[in-house]
């Protein structure tokens, strides 16, 4: 006997290229895409399941690709001198456990970690995968790799506290010392390197410089890469992206001072490029409309600072801010793959507000919609390693599909009415009315 399929009936379908296309189905059997055509499709058998989605938009899976599985635990009561110390580990992975799950909400069938402590994405890949917990597919990450001396070692003041733990950052010096911890924590099951670059974005202001020496570039990316992984870095200035574009960086996070050259390099190079840009944006509606004459803004180094130096590092981010906004369009038509994802779970943009991301690059930024959904669906999970198998609605893929009410080509906050997600053909969020 046949196994029972599931049959999508009467979608307008968006298969990752073309326009919709109305009256649509889509046969999933197993964990694939079996059919894919015009009207009603075949006649069901015994025990297959008809799911008419009368005229609502069917899309590929989404892909977050820079994604802090921990984030989110602010309010525990716990106070933390870095990221990554906010509560306990145990804790950090039901915070983790809850991110998952409200990304599979919103239609995030793959995500990309982006720097944790104690193992949390390694853990959380293996209990999604053991199905312990409901999620994304986990591409799971390590601690952030940083120097001394550089503005994440320095300004968190921590360094006299003695701490044993250092939460999310590790910090490291010379290429045999980078040589050595990257094979560890890759050794422990991660999937993604990530690696601290330049100074910058967001909070504060880009400068023109890189932290690692070429020798410890060359190291952590070349015992990366031996072993199959990714590298991600943070990085912002124009000297370090381009860097880590001759370095063969696989994940250009920010990439704040961006410029022509820079495009060319990547272009090169392949490099992806994760702009993570509304974290600027509700830093700067925040902070530029603080009171600063009545109360210090907390900015910088966790201590008051002056008036003046306050806002002379305002106007330096804004005007990092409308660089990076000016250059993103350039960056979208050059052929460099972009990807999408941000610092959520801070209390400016919580986890599952990831619409707001595409509605600034759609709507803000001028990228057409099509170009961004492109970015959600198909270019992360080429980034993912899935570009033959996801990220696309085609005969032979994988089953990742999301089931949304409304038209996202027209209007890209549609995105927020996500009322079904499947993943690997079994429907893992059901919103559908009866």
């Amino acid at each position: 006997m046949a196994n029972p399929r599931t049959i999508f009936r009467g979608a307008r379908c968006w298969d990752g290229e073309s326009a919709l296309r109305a009256d649509q189905h889509v046969v999933v059997e197993g964990r694939r895409i079996a059919a894919v055509g015009a009207g009603s499709g075949p006649a069901p058998a015994a025990g297959d399941r008809v799911i008419d989605l009368h005229g609502r938009a069917l899309l590929p899976g989404f892909y977050s690709c820079h994604f802090h599985t921990g984030f989110g635990a602010f309010g525990a009561g716990i106070a933390s001198p870095m990221l990554g110390l906010e509560a306990p580990p145990a804790y950090l992975g039901m915070i983790a456990v809850k991110n998952a799950r409200t990304a599979l909400e919103c239609g995030f069938t793959g995500i990309i970690g982006s720097s944790n402590g104690d193992g949390l994405d390694v853990a959380l890949k293996e209990a999604i995968a053991r199905g312990v917990a409901a999620g994304p597919r986990v591409l799971a990450c390590t601690r952030e790799f940083i120097t001394s001396g550089e503005q994440a070692d320095g300004e968190n003041r921590s360094w006299f506290m003695g701490l044993r733990s250092h939460g999310l950052l590790r910090k490291v010096d010379g290429a045999d010392a980078w040589r050595q911890a990257v094979r560890e924590e890759l050794g422990r099951g991660c999937d993604v390197l990530k690696i601290s670059m330049s100074p910058g974005h967001g909070a504060s202001p880009v400068e023109e410089m890189c932290y690692l020496t070429r020798a410890e570039l060359d190291a952590a990316v070349g015992v990366a890469h031996e072993r199959g992984k990714l590298v991600r870095a943070h990085c912002t200035s124009r000297v370090a992206i381009l860097e880590a574009a001759r370095a063969g960086v696989d994940i250009v996070d920010h990439a704040d001072k961006l410029d022509a050259g820079c495009i060319e390099a990547l272009l090169e190079s392949g490099a992806s490029v994760c702009p993570s840009m509304l974290w600027s944006e509700r830093f700067l509606q925040m902070a530029e409309n603080w009171d600063h004459a009545a109360m210090p803004f907390p900015i910088g180094e966790g201590f008051a600072e002056p008036l003046e130096d306050t806002l002379a590092r305002l106007r330096a981010v804004r005007a990092d801010y409308e660089h990076t906004k000016k250059m993103l369009p350039e960056l979208a038509s050059s052929g460099v793959r972009i990807v999408v994802g941000d610092d959520f779970g801070t209390p400016i943009m919580p986890h599952g507000d990831y619409v707001s991301e595409l509605e600034l690059y759609a709507k803000q930024l001028g990228i057409p919609t099509q170009q961004v959904l492109r970015w959600l669906t198909s270019n992360g999970a080429e980034l993912s390693g899935l570009g033959d198998d996801a990220g696309r609605i085609a005969a032979g893929r994988l089953a990742d599909l999301v089931v949304v009410d409304g038209d996202p080509l027209a209007d890209i906050s549609a995105l927020r009415k996500v009322q079904a997600v499947m993943k690997d053909g079994a429907l893992a969020v059901d919103h559908l009315p009866e």
